[in-house]
């Protein structure tokens, strides 16, 4: 939990001998919950009890010590157990799972672990900060950022960060109705075309932009920052000085480069992040990793592109090895300027990408399958790698995700710079 508030509550009933495909139930649990980002859970073992079979359970007795009840109490917003529980309960199966509404007293986490703090944000912010004004006319914020590496701008009155406007935020609100990092894939008719309709909305940046954005103070510790990112989700913080004055940006990848500074031999930004060089990839890692294979139609490529947040897939052979990456970028820069407007639609709103005649898309393609459109340049670890290691590999080719993989060189898991930063600063 982020603030204490309304949360729902709920609680596994299980026993100590249950099993899922050779592994415990309850560890098979855990991991799901934790790999799912949950804000945490609390398993509880039970003295005695009995359930609809009518067998008692109790320590005191020997031959069924080790089928003594256990409990999985996992307390979250209400939007994260509607997200995870149905997962939860298929992969439970049977027994007892209840939900009920809580009340959050207290939501304050243990510090980051190991930070001596000797590293300020304004040690690593980026100085040069892209703002603009309330009264500032959303096509003018667009075209701003098409020229920048990142993809929002505080929004400062008076020199005081009073908003700030992400990608999320101008197709949501702005009318964009493509991510400003996919607007480089149109032609130069159809960009003129998207800007002019924006100019014609007469929107401004005060009536898209997130207000009262999270701040952080250029002295504050390089982990305050760290840390705010990793449990409010957030790509980057505005920085400000002591008067409030917008001074910088710190992002997540100002994070990752930092703990990544002179690796493989440790130095003091590494520690100063909490960097736990014994705790492997496979912590922090997800499994449910969109895949396709090579000669997988694109229409059905477009599906598992959109299938998550991550807006890519990668392509493996039928050892579920990895030989390729597509993003959503790469398919629109593939497909011809006649079906373009129907792949952003079904990008953006994630949708089927649907056309009456069963070849068209890949008539409109330069390609007709996965093998066709994917790049061969992708980051990849073992599971058995550090963070440490996960984190270089991934700054090195300039990725954004990361596969991770079996000892055979099979695909088992994927991360991305949340997940990376996740596992840095907060407790296992």
């Amino acid at each position: 939990m982020q603030t204490p508030g309304k949360a729902k509550r709920v609680r596994i009933y299980l026993s100590e001998n249950d099993r899922r495909e050779g592994k415990l139930l309850l560890r098979a649990v855990l991991e799901l919950l934790r790999a799912e980002r949950a804000a945490g859970a609390t398993v509880l073992r039970a003295v005695e009890g009995f359930g609809p079979a009518g067998r008692l359970h109790a320590s005191s007795l020997v031959d069924v010590a080790a089928a003594l009840p256990l409990v999985v109490e996992w307390i979250d917003r209400a939007e994260d157990v509607e997200r995870i529980l149905p997962r939860v309960v298929a992969l439970v199966g049977h027994g007892l799972i209840t939900v009920d509404e809580t009340e959050v007293a207290l939501a304050a986490p243990r510090p980051v672990r190991d930070l001596q703090g000797s590293v300020k944000v304004r040690d690593v912010m980026s100085r040069d900060v892209l703002s603009v004004e309330p009264a500032t006319p959303v096509h003018r914020v667009v075209e701003l950022l098409m020229g920048r590496p990142y993809r929002a701008v505080p929004v400062v009155e008076a020199g005081r960060p009073v908003g700030i406007v992400t990608n999320s935020d101008l197709v949501r609100r702005g009318g964009l109705g493509i991510r400003v990092d996919l607007l480089r894939s149109l032609e130069g008719p159809e960009l003129h075309e998207t800007l002019q309709r924006l100019s014609g909305q007469d929107r401004t940046a005060a009536e898209v932009m997130t207000p009262a954005p999270v701040t952080v103070e250029a002295d504050s510790p390089l982990p305050v920052a760290a840390e705010l990112m990793a449990r409010r989700r957030l790509k980057r913080l505005p920085v400000v000085d002591a008067e409030g004055l917008l001074v910088g940006v710190v992002s997540r990848l100002d994070l990752l480069r930092t703990a990544a500074a002179g690796l493989p031999t440790a130095v003091p930004g590494a520690g100063e992040l909490g960097l736990a060089r014994d705790e492997p990839l496979s912590r922090v890692m997800r499994t449910d990793v969109p895949t396709v294979h090579t000669d997988t139609s694109l229409a059905e490529v477009f599906q598992a592109v959109i299938s998550t947040r991550l807006n890519r897939a990668f392509v493996v052979d039928q050892e579920r090895r990895v030989v390729g990456l597509v993003s959503d970028a790469e398919l629109i820069e593939r497909v011809t300027p006649a079906l373009r407007p129907s792949a952003l639609r079904a990008l953006m709103q994630r949708l089927p990408f649907a056309h009456p005649r069963e070849d068209a898309v890949g008539s409109h393609a330069r390609g007709r399958t996965a093998g066709d459109v994917m790049t061969r340049a992708f980051a990849r670890a073992p599971e058995s790698a550090l963070l440490s290691e996960a984190i270089a590999a991934m700054l090195r080719d300039g990725q954004k995700v990361l596969a991770v993989t079996d000892p055979a060189g099979r695909l088992v898991g994927i991360v991305d710079r949340a997940d990376l930063l996740h596992g840095l600063v907060l407790p296992p």
